[in-house]
């Protein structure tokens, strides 16, 4: 049996269905899982090894290039994305995978593996390492700092660890790390002079503490019953027993304890990173979310467990939530739920005011059951709820209804003709059901194609494609089965239909806003028919001016993401301290810390944040580095400071880099504007950057010039004289004891039940201030067992070393880079230095790349080519197969290029840039505006099939499908516009391009497709000859 016609005669069946298909939807929105962004698979990697006592150019010869050499081996790497940085000591290697590795967790363990075998085979002794940190790419869901300005590490570090052992009672959470922790040590200090004095040396001393703090076997004891174990027993447990400890006797016999000679003091290590919360010293605590969960019932769970334990803790614990993914996710899924329903209002709205109300409801009917049957499906699939699937519904909602306007139009055309209501309900869809399903089949195929792209961008936007189709193919089903039934039900009749003159006298009636188009159209068209070239001039005109206008449009691939969140980075001098950088940090807090946009804020020093965003890319602990995390209370809000802070970092830090990051959507750039220079000699690319940096600082726009090589640092070299070698002194055990000295060295470890205190040597503070201390220090040799200064067998060198050395596939490269001010693109700054930077005459064997957003356009540029040639490909085989006849697949999809001025012309008036989403529109824009000139085209041909003439034809089908197109470009145009009005900097240009280049090409399907039509069918005899082929 014809579905439809057992749609129309089992009704209960029918209603059951559709209420079902509700409830599921209803069922589904409520528990769909809830995100931001979709997934991203994080493809990348660090390979850290550290070389202690290595400058920067023994690491690059000695470890980095080895283990690039290693890991480029493997076909997994993207050798052209992986980049090293080589500084004193170390290596970081950011290991990026190729796009088709769908599980990096497989390839990572094998790495690991491997790299262990690299280190015996290859690397230096010395070298600790490789060691392999994938846990880097986790997203935290909560970051929540504890702070307090009275209580000591250590004491907050117990309540940490109480925070979180009631936190990880929740199922649902994941991995919860610390951060900010300082770890305790007992400190031994003493001079080499004092320990002379007494005749002490330090081996003797570290002797001494090692065999007494040692575990060893003892053995047991047999009786004739049992095996008794023995525990030697007599540890260090304070360190007061340390200062007790014996290290050796006078001349008189006398016994000479360590605290005689040395100071002990129980203190904190010399801190590597610090953080606080509002400028108050703190711990952090992060925790992370199963997969599958909804993100903001877990959010909160979390926040009334926090609000639990907080009721427990000392008043002077302040817990605050930094990073509250939940609250975002809640904020973002709200907003675009509020545009959705704006939406289907708006649609609703413009359906009821175009046509009669009950031809209007029964096509706004469709809308509700669409949108269940659509999230009911979704849930099905896995598709979780986020910006990209939520904007894919706001896009689509528009054309679910189209297919119920066309079906409902022609139900009260055909009872105009005077057909019976129950055929006039089935012949409805049953009539259409090819034109229906080749429209909704082309929009498929324009969307469909774009599920090609690959990578984080493919990721992203994969739920797009998918989302549409399936909303797409639930309206053809829901237009097909549900809108006869519907229009058998509530319209008794047509809009025209005859009254009797004698029983209803007739009376003028009043026009409606369609009546005064189609008569203004029935004029148009009967001008465009007979002027033909006229109306084909104006047509390619209007194409060519789309390449005019699209110079005049600007150009930002990705947009910054839509958060009231945002860091501030500064790079201090290579070499500076930890406490130094605090300071410079500290300068940048006092220019937030009044403001009343910041709801809070969190500083790192000498570390980084977690990732808190998908496309954040923590950076490596250095004690250099400083970070600020500042949260806004709204988007605009961000915006804003971010923009004040630009122009005043530079002034507050004028010893460091500082720069203003807001978060970005799309593949990760570590600086919008990037231009490497690839070459060997590190001295003439530093040269040639400092001839970009200055094109670059010119340019107008541009902000926070710099390169990724950072500054030359000072360092010294301990060069051995010849003497060293006779009085049997090694570089190994030279360098030894200076580390011990000045740096301090653990030399065995006291128990705090499970928590490990290292005891730690050096010289005291006296002895260990500058280079003249320096060359005092007394080493002992180990030949000659007689202590030395230093001086006597070595000479100081001071040196200038490069403060970082950076690789990519595998090559030095040094990278300009540069932030722009908020009302200028990348695109506009590479404009302007690109023609400057050819003109640079290069040194053979140098090139020039550009990176940052540059980089990413191109190649995802070159991959949506490839899917909107895809889209046309297929969109043309569909009308090849419903018209089999080439030439009026060709008329049809003429539709596509004369939509392009419209939908550029969406981009100036909103005054929106070219970038990714608008791409996107037009792509998804080829398949909507087909649709009208296949309705157009298709009858037509069955006027044709009549007996009409091809030029009556035309325009008879124009004149009759006006309604119908009208109604369903504007439901698809007023569908949309609610994003626009968002001025969402991702979504709203992709809503301009549809919402105006479906209004253009409305009407130049209904003017410039009939004309098109009658000049390619040039007979009536051979349109005939089509059909019947």
């Amino acid at each position: 049996m014809n579905p439809i016609k057992a749609s129309l005669k089992y009704p209960q069946v029918t209603l059951s269905v559709v209420f079902l298909a509700v409830a599921l939807g209803i069922y589904s929105l409520l528990t769909m899982p809830r995100r931001e962004d979709p997934k991203i698979t994080i493809r990348t990697g660090l390979v850290v090894a550290f070389f202690p006592g290595a400058n920067s150019a023994q690491v690059e010869d000695q470890v980095t290039r080895k283990i690039e050499q290693y890991l480029f081996g493997y076909a997994e790497v993207r050798k052209e994305k992986t980049y090293s940085t080589t500084r004193d000591g170390a290596v970081v290697i950011n290991v990026e995978l190729e796009e088709n590795v769908k599980n990096p967790d497989v390839f990572w363990s094998k790495l690991r593996h491997d790299l262990n075998q690299a280190k015996v085979l290859d690397l230096p002794q010395g070298v600790q390492g490789p060691i392999l940190n994938t846990d880097f790419g986790d997203t935290v869901a909560l970051l929540i700092g504890v702070e307090s300005d009275q209580l000591s590490y250590t004491e907050l570090s117990d309540y940490l660890k109480r925070i979180e052992d009631g936190l990880r009672t929740n199922k649902a959470v994941s991995k919860i790390r610390r951060y900010g922790e300082q770890k305790e040590q007992i400190t031994i200090t003493a001079s080499s002079q004092q320990l002379a004095q007494y005749g002490i040396k330090w081996t003797q001393v570290v002797q001494v503490l090692q065999a007494q703090n040692a575990i060893k076997a003892t053995g047991n004891v047999k009786t004739d019953e049992s095996q008794v174990p023995l525990y030697a027993q007599g540890f260090y447990n304070t360190e007061h027993e340390v200062a007790n400890q014996v290290i050796g006797t006078t001349p008189t016999g006398a016994v000479i304890r360590l605290g005689e000679v040395a100071t002990i003091k129980r203190e904190y290590t010399d801190p590597t990173s610090t953080i606080s919360v509002d400028g108050h010293p703190a711990l952090m605590l992060s925790v992370e979310m199963q997969e599958g969960n909804n993100i903001v019932q877990f959010g909160d769970q979390v926040a009334a467990k926090l609000a639990e334990i907080q009721q427990n803790l000392p008043s002077s614990i302040k817990l605050t939530t930094v990073v509250n993914q939940p609250q975002v996710v809640q904020r973002s899924v709200s907003d675009f739920i509020r545009e959705f329903f704006l939406a289907i209002v708006s649609v609703v709205i413009v359906t009821i005011i175009l046509l009669p109300f009950r031809i209007a409801a029964v096509a706004a009917m469709a809308i509700p059951v669409t949108v269940a049957v659509t999230f009911a499906l979704l849930h099905t699939f896995g598709i979780e709820l986020h910006q990209v699937s939520l904007a894919a519904l706001i896009v689509v909602l528009g054309m679910v209804v189209d297919d119920a306007i066309v079906i409902a139009d022609n139900y009260v055309e055909l009872l105009d003709e005077g057909v019976e209501r129950w055929t006039a309900a089935w012949r409805s869809a049953t009539d259409l059901v090819v034109p229906v399903l080749t429209a909704t089949a082309t929009i498929i195929a324009s969307f469909l194609p774009m599920v090609i792209l690959t990578g984080s961008v493919g990721e992203f936007i994969f739920s797009l494609p998918v989302t549409v189709s399936i909303a797409l193919a639930s309206s053809f089903i829901v237009a097909m089965l549900l809108t006869p039934f519907l229009c058998y039900t509530f319209i008794k009749k047509g809009l025209h239909q005859a009254i009797d003159a004698v029983d209803k006298p007739t009376k003028p009636k009043k026009k409606s806003l369609l009546d005064y188009m189609q008569d203004g159209y029935d004029k148009a068209i009967g001008w465009c028919i007979d002027h033909r070239t006229a109306t084909l001039i104006v047509a390619v005109v209007s194409i060519a001016a789309s390449g005019l206008l699209f110079k005049g449009i600007r150009q930002k691939f990705f947009p910054a993401a839509e958060r009231n969140q945002f860091v501030v980075e500064v790079w201090m001098p290579t070499g500076t301290k930890v406490e130094k950088t605090n300071q410079a940090v500290a300068r940048l807090e006092n220019l937030i810390k009044k403001d009343k946009k910041v709801e809070n804020y969190a500083s790192f020093v000498g570390t980084s944040a977690p990732r808190f965003y998908y496309n954040f890319s923590p950076e490596p602990p250095v004690t250099n580095y400083g970070q600020l995390l500042i949260n806004t209370h709204t988007d605009a809000e961000t915006e804003a400071l971010a923009e004040e802070l630009t122009e005043k970092v530079a002034a507050a830090v004028p010893d460091g880099s500082p720069r203003v990051r807001l978060m970005q959507q799309g593949a990760l750039t570590i600086a919008p504007v990037e231009v490497r220079i690839v070459g060997n000699d590190l001295r003439e690319l530093k040269r040639l950057g400092t001839q970009i940096q200055a094109i670059v600082r010119k340019a107008p726009g541009s902000a926070l010039v710099r390169t990724d090589f950072k500054e030359d640092y000072y360092g010294v070299g301990i060069a051995l004289k010849d003497e060293a070698n006779r009085l049997g002194f090694t570089t190994s055990g030279v360098a030894t004891s200076i580390y011990t000295g000045f740096s301090g060295a653990p030399i065995s470890v006291l128990y705090e039940g499970d928590q490990p205190v290292n005891l730690v040597l050096r010289l005291d503070e006296e002895s260990r201030r500058n280079f003249t201390d320096l060359e005092n220090t007394y080493i002992n040799s180990p030949v000659t067992g007689n202590s030395v200064p230093l001086r006597q067998i070595a000479t100081l060198r001071p040196e200038w070393q490069t403060g970082r050395i950076m690789h990519r596939n595998g090559v030095r490269t040094l990278t300009v880079q540069a932030e722009t001010h908020q009302n200028t693109l990348p695109s506009e700054v590479l404009k302007a230095i690109q023609p400057q930077i050819a003109n640079i005459r290069l040194p053979v064997g140098y090139s020039i790349q550009y990176g940052g957003e540059d980089e990413n356009r191109k190649a995802t540029f070159s991959q949506m080519v490839g899917a909107l040639g895809i889209s046309l490909v297929l969109i043309f085989l569909i009308l090849l197969f419903q018209f089999r006849n080439l030439k009026e697949s060709l008329v049809v999809m003429a539709s596509i290029p004369l939509s392009l001025f419209g939908a550029l012309l969406g981009l100036l008036i909103t005054g929106n840039p070219f970038g990714f989403t608008a791409f996107m529109g037009l792509i998804s824009l080829s398949g909507i505006v087909v649709r009208n000139a296949i309705i157009l085209v298709d009858y037509a041909n069955e006027l044709i099939r009549k007996g009409m003439d091809i030029r009556t034809a035309a325009m008879e089908a124009g004149k009759r499908r006006l309604r119908p197109i009208f109604l369903t470009t504007m439901a698809a145009a007023i569908g949309v516009v609610p994003m626009i009005l968002s001025g969402s900097p991702m979504w709203s240009p992709l809503a301009s391009v549809l919402a105006v280049g479906v209004i253009f090409s409305m009407v130049t399907a209904l003017l410039v497709i009939p004309v098109l039509f009658v000049m390619t069918v040039k007979t009536k005899e051979e349109a005939i000859a089509y059909q019947a082929s």
